[in-house]
């Protein structure tokens, strides 16, 4: 076993990942990245105006997320997530102000989470009904069907549309419901609420270069896998290799392969904010509905800092605008004041940061056909499968690795 030597192309959390695994079962590992850090798009970055480490965008998990916990449970960094104590969804809108869906730990949870919709103000039995009907209809998606279809077929109330199912849609899958793939989206509802201990919400309490990507870093070099930053592969022909695994974004994969094929992504705008007055806000994660922006994170609460600038973070999901940065940073300020009621200070410092190909979409897509000895850890969800989260990257990663010792 010692000889085998195996190939992984790319040093996001996938590449990572299979590293990772491959190591532990005993193989010499080429770890190649092309950027001069590992991690991807969960990479962090220094800002030194503000003295902090910060993240593109915040990430939040489910309890569902058993991939990612085992691996973080094995590189020792557990430490590095919070978790709430049952599902709390924190939403505004301007006619109703703040309000909760919040699941009691006390009841089922199917029951919890109709009878939290059930509650909300303006909702009634349409939409527990509404709520029954999708959980009966969730087995059986056809792999074209999108959420919206979904939802016209059950007849869900547009309220309850409105308040929930679109939140955790654009969440999710970085995706309106109108093209989202209802098959996934089916399995993510399926997989989140099948318990109170998935159904919870969880974030990192650390920028994600401490948090994940320095704790499975530090592993790989305890197990001698051999690190190549700064290094892009440009052929196949290039890996002298027993084995090789390509973990890398889809359309990243079909360049290294020449596949013409092209692969649909979606665009999240991230406006990070630091104020130097103390903001306060009902919660760190605030769901924020007819406005422009979904979600502001409070992130200097995420990451429990104290003093200095307060760190609040805007995220538009889906944003196929062609709004100017300005236009969009004063769009989300105005969002803001009017949710709080009162009038923002001057930011002491605005971060604007879209990632033009943040999600690789589900899409129904022929397999890539490769050589027996390359494995494919892509980021390139079908339907019925999981959407593009660190979640299936880490899976993605287990699976490749998985393949390459049965193969070898």
């Amino acid at each position: 076993m010692e000889a085998k030597r195996i190939a992984v192309v790319g040093g996001g959390v996938a590449g990572m990942t299979a590293a990772f695994r491959l190591a532990e079962s005993g193989y010499h590992v080429d770890l190649f990245e092309a950027a001069p850090a590992l991690g991807g798009r969960t990479k962090s970055f220094y800002d030194g105006e503000v003295d902090e480490w910060v993240d593109n965008g915040p990430h939040a998990m489910v309890g569902a997320y058993h991939a990612t916990l085992k691996l973080l449970k094995d590189v020792d960094a557990l430490q590095y997530v919070n978790w709430q104590s049952s599902l709390t969804l924190s939403l505004w809108d301007q006619q109703r102000g703040f309000f909760d869906l919040k699941a009691a730990s006390w009841l089922p949870v199917n029951v919890a989470l109709i009878w939290a919709v059930y509650r909300l103000p303006q909702h009634d039995l349409s939409s527990v009904k509404a709520m029954l009907r999708l959980a009966v209809t969730m087995t059986n998606r056809n792999e074209e069907q999108t959420v919206q279809q979904w939802m016209d077929e059950i007849k869900a109330p547009k309220r309850l549309v409105e308040d929930m199912l679109e939140v955790l849609c654009l969440g999710v899958m970085n995706e309106p419901m109108q093209t989202a793939n209802a098959k996934t989206f089916a399995l993510v509802l399926a997989t989140s609420f099948s318990s109170h201990q998935h159904a919870k919400m969880g974030w990192f309490n650390k920028p994600l270069s401490q948090a994940l990507v320095a704790p499975l870093a530090d592993k790989l070099r305890v197990l001698a896998v051999n690190i190549k930053l700064r290094t892009s592969i440009r052929s196949l022909d290039a890996l002298n290799h027993d084995a090789v695994v390509l973990a890398m974004p889809a359309y990243a994969r079909n360049r290294l392969l020449g596949i013409k094929e092209d692969v649909a992504t979606q665009v999240i705008t991230n406006i990070h904010l630091w104020f130097e007055d103390s903001i306060k806000l009902p919660n760190m994660m605030q769901g924020m509905l007819g406005t422009y922006g979904q979600w502001l994170f409070d992130v200097s609460a995420m990451m429990k800092q104290q003093g200095g600038l307060q760190h609040l973070c805007v995220i538009i999901s889906a944003d196929m605008s062609e709004k100017s940065q300005g236009e969009l940073i004063d769009l989300v300020l105005f969002d803001i004041e009017k949710m709080l009621g009162l009038s923002l200070p001057k930011p002491k410092k605005v971060r604007f940061i879209r990632e033009k190909r943040a999600t690789v979409l589900v899409r129904n897509q022929d397999k890539v056909a490769l050589p027996n000895h390359v494995f494919d850890a892509c980021e390139s969800p079908q339907s019925g499968e999981l959407p593009a989260t660190i979640e299936l990257a880490v899976m993605s990663g287990e699976d490749a690795a998985m393949q390459v010792c049965h193969w070898i």
